[in-house]
């Protein structure tokens, strides 16, 4: 076989998908930390499957054709950053393409060449030992492997990108410490198995390919409401304050408390049935900058209204944000946000549930906060697709970055102004997460059991104890939780209440002068989210 034309092209791309697909959870769990939210198998096959659906809706399939349904696709279905990146490598493939009508190895050769630059394009500070190694490889060798016979061409990329995955942790210091091959490189080589395959004979592919169904990304509440007011303000302050009893009194007025103390200013946020009693006992500690109260009543009655239809006024900004937990979608949409994607560590959000998302949101700037490393260069690349509307991500790497960038947006104040509030609030804010191992590993010549709790702050490994509430505490010494202003820890789904107060009033007794908050965050993976400010 001297050629490959635009359907066994398609054919090699759907066997790609299948052999990865087959070894999914293999890759998630090639994590250079030991914890449960590997995802780039996942990732991966997202971007994957959604080119799969759009080569099927093809009427014909020409080399041009299918080419532009996977650069598309992939580029709608990718998640995380492996994603993206794979997305990547299929439009730097098809733009060296373009207007072939089929492929030889020479073809390919200097298809993967382009593949490598636009991939390697796409990212701002490119990591080698990982699969953007695989491409860049692939790429400088395939002329000199080239054949005749594209079946020996093709079976020759494959084994040499396998002998460049068991290679990455030369490359890679974090792989050769936790004693695994990069997640993604060994992904990408499955993918080009798939196409030896295929050209090989096996063109038998079983997928379970369907239309995709309309996402659900803010769930409205058809509850009846308990309390009416949703009602918020910034105080400056001229008098000093006692949070706790603050916080108590905001506690006996309604539900939905959010109450933050930032140097000069007071932020306090709560659902009630007195709205004014909550202003009068805010105006005892200083002056009103800010104040906000909305019947939400009427609110979800214009939501369920407006539904699926467009307004016609667009309002100046548009907040978007990325979160796992029911309790963390309740404490973002009641400070405001627009939509919340559900996602996090394991569920990276697509670019295209970005692209729906921000599109529903009816305002001119649109902020998204993606509150996740591996989900950045996702909401970064939906800014291309998106029409009449400036979207600008703020590169948060962790929820409780992201919603101490939230608390300091000012509707009224400027893009730039907005943003150097964003910077500021992040840099002030230590993101603390403890979870379990689920392996044996090396960090740093730290040796981690599997079953111990681990702690990390800023995504740096801190702790490994045997009990959860041991790891608690050696992660919050490690964050100098002592010299902090406002400790708040967020429990996750496996978490009890009780269990939880537990740890929170410890937390109480071993740091006395510092304020602490606990709220339920529901998210998965992790038992404890914290943020020292």
């Amino acid at each position: 076989m001297k050629r490959m034309d635009g359907e066994l092209f398609a054919i090699g791309f759907k066997k790609g998908t299948e052999v990865l697909l087959t070894h999914v959870d293999e890759i998630n769990t090639l994590n250079v930390f030991p914890v449960p939210d590997g995802d780039t198998g996942s990732n991966m096959s997202s971007a994957l499957l959604e080119a799969c659906k759009h080569i099927e809706q093809l009427k014909k399939r020409d080399l041009t054709s299918v080419l532009q349904a996977i650069e598309t696709g992939t580029l709608l279905g990718a998640r995380g950053n492996s994603g993206v990146i794979l997305s990547q490598i299929f439009r730097g493939f098809a733009q060296a393409c373009k207007g072939k009508k089929s492929l030889n190895a020479h073809d390919f050769s200097q298809a993967l060449k382009s593949a490598k630059e636009v991939a390697y394009g796409a990212v701002i500070k490119p990591v080698e030992g990982t699969m953007l190694t695989v491409i860049r490889v692939l790429a400088q060798e395939s002329e000199n492997l080239e054949s005749d016979d594209l079946v020996e061409f093709m079976e020759k990329l494959w084994k040499r990108s396998q002998e460049v995955v068991e290679e990455t942790p030369k490359l890679l210091k974090k792989l050769r410490d936790a004693g695994v091959v990069d997640s993604g490189a060994k992904g990408f080589s499955y993918i080009i198995e798939g196409f030896y395959r295929a050209l090989n004979g096996d063109r038998e592919v079983n997928l379970e390919i369907e239309s995709a169904g309309p996402r659900e990304i803010v769930r409205i509440s058809q509850e009846e409401l308990k309390y009416l007011y949703c009602t918020e303000a910034i105080v400056k302050l001229t008098k000093e304050i006692d949070l706790p009893n603050l916080k108590s009194f905001y506690n006996s007025l309604g539900d939905s408390l959010v109450l933050v103390n930032s140097g000069d200013y007071l932020k306090f946020h709560v659902h009630t049935n007195t709205p004014g009693k909550a202003i009068d006992k805010a105006l005892e500690f200083g002056e009103l900058v800010k104040l906000k109260v909305d019947n939400m009543k009427i609110q979800h009655h214009q939501i369920i209204k407006n539904e699926g239809e467009s307004k016609d006024e667009k309002k100046k900004y548009g907040l978007v944000v990325v979160a796992n937990g029911d309790g963390w979608e309740s404490i973002f949409k009641s400070i405001g946000v627009d939509v919340v994607i559900n996602g996090g560590q394991t569920s990276n959000p697509s670019t295209a549930q970005f692209k729906e998302a921000i599109e529903s949101v009816n305002a001119q700037e649109i902020f998204v906060f993606p509150n996740n490393s591996n989900i950045i260069l996702a909401a970064e690349s939906v800014k291309e697709m998106v029409n009449g509307k400036k979207v600008t991500v703020i590169k948060t790497s962790t929820v409780q970055q992201g919603l101490a960038a939230l608390f300091m947006f000012n509707p009224q104040a400027s893009v730039l102004e907005n943003l150097n509030r964003f910077k500021e609030a992040v840099e002030s804010v230590k993101s603390l997460e403890i979870t379990k191992a689920v392996r044996d590993s090396k960090i740093k010549n730290r040796e981690i059991k599997e079953g111990e709790y681990i702690g990390f702050v800023d995504g740096n490994l801190v702790c490994s104890k045997k009990t959860l509430d041991e790891s608690v505490f050696c992660t919050l010494d490690n964050a100098s939780a002592s010299s902090a202003d406002i400790i708040t820890l967020f429990y996750g789904k496996n978490v009890s209440e009780s269990d939880a107060r537990v740890i929170f009033k410890e937390i109480q007794i071993r740091y006395p002068s510092v304020d602490v908050e606990m709220y339920y965050g529901g998210q998965a993976h992790y038992y404890y989210l914290i943020s020292v400010e």
